[in-house]
């Protein structure tokens, strides 16, 4: 190996372990605890969303926690609707039906999210059930996928986006659930 080989290698290894050792340092107690207990993905996937907001590092209880997973949630899911309507918008006709009725889906898996937000303060029980009924938005876009035979990699990349958020909210007004009425 070369000296200018190994200098590619030893910087690609300290850009690795330097990235890696940000992403624990950054890990709070709570984004270690909803990851840790958080379903169906991967731990570091849940940290990186949860990090990827500046926010995160501020936040000090569960209540706040949820709220931010909440406010991510949404912009996610107006974002995969967004992309999906304007896809639909382009799209030759024997994909516009699907396309739309991708983009009616995930539009309802934001305003699950938005009920959510409304209800946590009043009752974290309701709120944990609007997470859930947001995942519907992602179950009916990918079964109408599969029922037209078509598969569209940027809607199903949308889709695992929203599923993230739906699994990380429901984890965390799961956990304010169970933390309502003591002090947060």
């Amino acid at each position: 190996m070369e000296w200018h080989d190994m200098k590619k290698s030893l910087l690609l290894l300290g850009i690795i372990f330097s990235s890696a050792s940000t992403v624990s340092a950054a890990e709070t107690s709570l984004v270690r605890q909803v990851c840790g207990n958080t379903s169906s993905i991967p731990y570091n996937e849940c940290v990186v969303a949860l990090n990827g907001d500046f926010r995160t590092k501020k936040i000090r209880g569960i209540r706040a926690l949820t709220f931010l997973s909440l406010d991510l949630a949404m912009a996610n899911s107006s974002e995969a609707a967004g992309f999906v309507g304007g896809m639909a918008v382009k799209a030759p006709a024997g994909l516009k039906r699907v396309l739309k009725f991708c983009y009616d889906s995930l539009y309802s898996s934001n305003r699950n999210f938005h009920s959510a937000v409304g209800d946590l303060m009043v009752d974290p029980m309701v709120a944990n059930y609007d997470v859930l009924i947001a995942m519907d938005g992602v179950r009916n876009c990918r079964y109408q996928m599969e029922t037209a035979n078509v598969s569209i990699p940027a809607v199903n990349q949308r889709c695992n986006n929203v599923e993230l958020f739906v699994r990380i909210c429901y984890t965390t007004t799961n956990l304010a659930k169970k933390f309502s009425g003591k002090a947060i």
